[in-house]
């Protein structure tokens, strides 16, 4: 009995101690199993936290890359053109030198990164501007890298400014080269005398989208179905006539105060745009030479009347200039520019038409000399009051009597000035820009307004043609329709004798203005309409994001975030392409 509770016992004792081990066993197990998951979630979390910066520093090169271009205009030009991103842009991008040199435009594993200061993150960016002459927009591909992450971010970036708005105005008085008050020129209310002529917004005028003045703004009645901003620093910051109803305001209660923005001083700098020598311009557009027609026509062309015009492209010598098929053939020649019928040419693709004043020096490749002329073509009127024919193409028109507020300094239909006549239905992306005045002459609709896009520039008015004769107007059409960005840099937008009664319907723009000087378009009385048109204009919300081709001579200014994507990340940590 003895022998037999001393085996139990023992037998007891080994299972006693299986149990101890595999007790043992599970716990190491549990405590592994612990380190192992906290291990990971330190190695996750320290993943997360450099994914995490690397974004951030993503971002950071955007702001960067925005701050350079708000302090050098033409820093769209710089980037690497060895860069993947920068493939359709290899052409009209090249790497800064000397001091203006960027880390940031490093690429591959021997490539450089730009640091961020007081930190270990870094970011290199690329550039595609091969839509920056189309649609003023740049496309920017930024990666950041943090630790053994990367993270890249896709962003399209446009200028801020008067684009972003449908009706923008610098200032609120009539353009002194009309009223003939040169001592009102450049001066904002609180700065100008009270008889300076200021131009209301009137009872029937309806403004559908957003507005900016950087003046001090007159209302008497009017629907803004917009939000409106001013510049103005007097209080309040705009006025309402005695005897004048109040305006009705879709957003807001009155205009919101802003800071003022700019507008280029001139559109001189376009004309470049038709070069054939020059680097930052790899798709030249069309000059024509003194007053050019240009009717648009549904089917995708346009028809260009332009007897002056001997070369479409130039260069710096008359040698490298040339007349290229595009732009139509200079020539008397049927299908030709100085053909009583014109040349029809497609619309030019995403691209500038460019008119220009007949040149005075010799060396110019348009160069016609004192008291020459182009074949059928007649100068006619006097100093005050000038024109030109051309086969039955003539300004002033037959019974036309001299323009309000036109005379000798300001002369309309003057016989070698670059002003261009246009009309028509467009169907395609082009901007139409004068060395001086713009005339529209009929209406200007698009085929298809979600694709076809104008832009109207010019250096003087851009004016709805509207001729007068002494017994009154002398066409009796009513109403127009323009669908256009409308810009007039260093004048107005206006409507040609505004004040020549009788009424002549509603002028609807379907695109943005923006002018220098407020332009008058109609005359009222209690409330009614007397001569001219009442406004009916809307934005064209396309314009947000794009604008027409070439239209935006690059200025100092801002550039906002239109779209941002985050996608994959174009560079690992070690900055080899991935």
């Amino acid at each position: 009995m003895t022998r037999l509770l001393r085996r139990l016992r023992g037998e007891e004792e080994g299972y006693a101690l299986l149990t101890v081990l595999g007790v043992g066993i599970v716990l190491l197990a549990m405590v592994a199993a612990a380190l192992s998951v906290s291990s990971s979630g330190y190695v996750k979390a320290k993943t997360d936290d450099d994914a995490n910066a690397a974004l951030a520093a993503a971002y950071a090169g955007v702001e960067e890359y925005q701050s350079r271009l708000a302090n050098d205009s033409r820093y769209f030009m710089y980037g690497n053109p060895s860069a993947a991103f920068s493939a359709s842009s290899a052409a009209t991008v090249s790497l800064p030198t000397g001091a203006l040199e960027n880390p940031a435009f490093g690429v591959g594993a021997a490539g450089t990164w730009a640091t961020i200061p007081g930190g270990t993150s870094a970011y290199r960016y690329e550039i595609d501007n091969s839509d920056y002459d189309a649609t003023g927009i740049l496309h920017l591909r930024v990666t950041g890298r943090a630790g053994d992450s990367t993270r890249t971010v896709v962003t399209d970036l446009k200028q801020d400014g008067f684009l972003d708005f449908l009706y923008f105005t610098d200032f609120e008085i009539q353009d002194p080269v009309f009223s003939g008050q040169t001592s009102c020129a450049n001066k904002y209310a609180w700065a100008r005398s009270s008889n300076c002529q200021i131009i209301q917004f009137g009872a029937m005028d309806v403004i559908n989208g957003p507005l900016h003045s950087n003046d001090q703004m007159q209302i008497c009645g009017a629907k803004f179905k917009g939000a409106v901003t001013t510049a103005s620093t007097m209080s309040p910051n705009w006025s309402r006539p005695s005897g004048c109803a109040s305006p009705t305001w879709s957003v807001g209660a009155g205009p919101v105060s802003s800071s003022t923005i700019g507008m280029p001083p001139t559109n001189g700098d376009l004309k470049k745009e038709t070069r054939t020598d020059l680097a930052d311009v790899p798709r030249p557009g069309c000059l024509y030479t003194g007053p050019t027609t240009i009717t648009f026509n549904a089917g995708g062309t346009m028809t260009v009347v332009s007897p002056w015009t001997k070369r479409t492209n130039v260069a710096a010598t008359a040698a490298g200039s040339s007349n290229p098929a595009q732009c139509g053939q200079p020539g008397t020649g049927t299908g030709q520019l100085g053909h009583k019928n014109g040349a029809t040419i497609p619309v030019l693709p995403s691209n500038l038409a460019y008119v220009q004043n007949v040149p005075v020096s010799s060396a110019d490749p348009n160069y016609w000399a004192s008291g020459v002329r182009p074949a059928d073509v007649t100068c006619t009127g006097t100093s005050d009051f000038p024109g030109w024919s051309f086969h039955d193409t003539r300004y002033p028109a037959t019974d036309e009597t001299q323009p309000n507020g036109t005379n000798a300094a300001n002369p309309a239909y003057q016989c070698t000035y670059g002003d261009v006549f246009v009309s028509g239905v467009v169907n395609g992306a082009i901007t139409v820009a004068s060395e001086n005045f713009v005339y529209i002459t009929g209406n200007i609709t698009y085929a298809d307004p979600q694709d076809d896009i104008l832009g109207l520039v010019g250096n003087n008015a851009v004016q709805v043609w509207n001729p007068r004769k002494a017994s009154g107007l002398v066409h009796t059409t009513l109403h127009r329709t323009v669908q256009a960005a409308i810009l007039s840099v260093a004048h107005t937008f206006t409507v040609q004798n505004y004040a020549q009664a009788p009424a002549r319907g509603t002028l609807t723009v379907l695109g943005a203005i923006a002018q220098k000087y407020r332009g008058p378009v109609a005359t009222t009385s209690g409330g009614s309409l007397v001569s001219g048109y009442a406004k009916n204009y809307i934005y064209d919300t396309r314009l947000r994001y794009t604008a027409p081709p070439k239209f935006l001579t690059p200025t100092s200014t801002t550039y906002g975030v239109t779209q941002v994507a985050s996608v994959r990340s174009a560079f690992d940590a070690k900055g080899a392409a991935s």
